[in-house]
C-alpha cells in the first residue's frame, strides 16, 4: 500500500517569550501570553520521504503565532512548548489547552502533560469559559524566585501522530491544538493567616477567564421537564447579556421562540453551552445586537432566529447541521460568516438582503443550498461551494445579486460549476 505524507503545523517550541508576574496592573496583578495555534494540513498523495523541519514562532503584535513541522505518520517527534516564568511574588501559573485533534472519534495527536501540572478542568465544569474552545486547564504554584524558570507543558517533549490519519482529510481550521498561559498573584487566594490555598479555580476566574452571568431574576422561563427550562424573555437592561447555564436550579437548554424579539438595548449575547435549541424568531428585530456567541451544542438554527438583527459577524458552531429559512435575512451589517464542518443544509432566504456580505466560504460536507439563499446580497463577490454540495434547490439562489462581480469558486466538474455555467455566473476552479 502506498504511504502518504502528512504536512502539519504543530506544537510551538515556546508558548511565549515569557510570563512575567508583576508586569500587569489588573485586579490581582497578573500577566499572560498570546495564543499559539497549531494547524494540521491536508494529506498528500506523495510517497513518504519527509525530513522534519522546524520554523521559529513569529509572534504578532498581540503575542499570537504558530510553528510548522513536517511529520511522518505514526512517529514520535520532539515538541517542547514551554512556559517561562519570572516572578518576585508567589503565583498561580495556568495553561489552557484547546485540543481539536480528534477525527471521526479517533485521536490523531497524542501526548502526556509534563509533571508538576495539576488538571483543574473538572473544577470549572459548571462555568462558561471566555474561550469555549478550551478543552483542558492545568495549573502549578510557582514560588517567588529571582531566577528565570522554565516549565515544559508536554511530558518528555514528545508528541506522537497516529497511523490512521493517513486515510483521512484533515482540515486546517478544524483540527488544531492551541496553548495560552497565565499568571496571577497567589496571595489573595490563600486563607488569611494560613498557607492553605482557598481555590486555584477562584484565581483562574479572577483573571478573568470565566464569564459572569446575568442575574437569574432578569429572565422569564418556562419549564420543559423537571430538570430543564427554556428562556422565554429578558427583562433586564444590560447591553451585554450572558445567559446563565442554570435558572432556579434547572439547566437552561432552550432559547424559546421570540425570547429577545424587538429588544432594542442588547448589543451582545452569550448563549451557554447547555443550550441545544434556539427557537423561531428568538432574536428577531434586534437592531443593536452586533455579536452573539452561540452554544457549541446547537444542532440547528431556526427560522428567522436572527431576522433583521444588527449582527456584524457570526461563527456557526461545528454541531450545527442545518440553518433554516430566513435565519439571517435582513442583516444588512453582516460582513463575516464563519462556518465549521458539520453543516449539511442551508434553507431558503437564509442570507437574503445581507448587503454587506462580500465573501462566503461554505464548508465541506454541505449538501444543499435552499431557494434564494443569497437573494439581494448586492455586495457579494465570492462564494466558495464544496464539491459535496450537489443539491441546488432553484435558480434563484443568487437572485438580485450583482452577477457581473460575483464569482463561484469550487472544484472543476462539480455541481457548483454546472450551476454557475447554467446561470451565467463566473466560475473559478480551485
Amino acid at each position: 500500500m502506498q504511504k502518504k505524507k502528512i504536512l502539519t503545523a504543530a506544537l510551538a517550541s515556546t508558548l511565549a517569550a515569557s510570563v512575567i508576574a508583576g508586569a500587569g496592573t489588573f485586579a490581582y496583578l497578573q500577566a499572560n501570553t498570546g495564543t499559539i495555534t497549531n494547524k494540521f494540513g491536508k494529506n498528500s498523495d506523495a510517497a513518504l520521504d519527509i525530513t522534519l523541519t522546524e520554523t521559529d514562532v513569529t509572534l504578532d503584535a498581540e503575542g499570537n503565532g504558530e510553528k510548522i513541522y513536517e511529520i511522518k505518520q505514526n512517529q514520535t517527534d520532539d515538541k517542547d512548548p514551554t512556559v517561562t516564568v519570572t516572578n518576585n511574588i508567589d503565583v498561580f501559573t495556568f495553561v489552557e489547552i484547546s485540543d481539536k485533534t480528534t477525527l471521526d472519534n479517533n485521536k490523531i495527536v497524542n501526548y502526556l502533560i509534563a509533571d508538576g501540572w495539576t488538571k483543574m478542568t473538572d473544577e470549572l465544569a459548571g462555568y462558561e469559559l471566555v474561550n469555549d474552545e478550551v478543552t483542558d486547564i492545568y495549573y502549578r504554584i510557582v514560588a517567588s524566585d529571582a531566577a528565570v524558570k522554565e516549565f515544559p507543558v508536554i511530558k518528555d517533549n514528545e508528541i506522537s501522530y497516529a497511523a490512521n490519519v493517513t486515510d483521512k482529510k484533515i482540515d486546517n481550521d478544524d483540527v488544531t491544538i492551541a496553548f495560552q498561559a497565565f499568571c496571577i498573584d497567589k496571595s489573595p487566594f490563600v486563607e488569611e493567616g494560613k498557607q492553605e490555598i482557598v481555590s486555584a479555580a477562584d484565581a483562574y476566574k479572577a483573571i478573568p477567564r470565566v464569564i459572569a452571568y446575568e442575574p437569574e431574576a432578569n429572565f422569564t422561563t418556562a419549564p420543559i421537564d423537571e430538570n430543564t427550562v427554556a428562556v422565554t424573555g429578558y427583562t433586564g437592561t444590560s447591553t451585554e447579556v450572558n445567559i446563565p447555564r442554570t435558572i432556579g436550579g434547572k439547566n437552561v437548554v432552550e432559547i424559546a421562540n421570540n425570547a429577545f424579539e424587538n429588544n432594542e438595548t442588547v448589543t451582545k449575547v452569550t448563549v451557554p453551552s447547555t443550550v441545544t435549541e434556539i427557537g423561531v424568531a428568538a432574536f428577531q428585530s434586534t437592531p443593536h445586537l452586533k455579536e452573539v456567541r452561540l452554544s457549541k451544542n446547537l444542532t440547528e438554527l431556526s427560522d428567522t432566529a436572527f431576522f433583521n438583527s444588527g449582527l456584524t459577524g457570526i461563527k456557526i458552531p461545528a454541531g450545527v447541521e442545518s440553518i433554516t429559512d430566513s435565519c439571517f435575512e435582513g442583516n444588512k451589517a453582516l460582513k463575516t460568516v464563519t462556518f465549521s464542518k458539520g453543516l449539511k443544509t442551508l434553507g431558503e432566504n437564509v442570507f437574503k438582503g445581507c448587503t454587506s456580505l462580500k465573501m462566503v466560504v461554505l464548508p465541506d460536507g454541505l449538501v444543499s443550498l435552499g431557494g434564494s439563499t443569497f437573494d439581494g446580497c448586492t455586495g457579494l463577490e465570492s462564494v466558495t461551494i464544496p464539491a459535496s454540495c450537489t443539491n441546488f434547490v432553484d435558480n434563484d439562489i443568487f437572485k438580485n445579486c450583482d452577477l457581473t462581480k460575483l464569482t463561484i469558486r469550487g472544484a472543476a466538474g462539480s455541481a457548483a460549476e454546472t450551476y454557475a455555467n447554467d446561470n451565467g455566473i463566473n466560475f473559478e476552479a480551485i
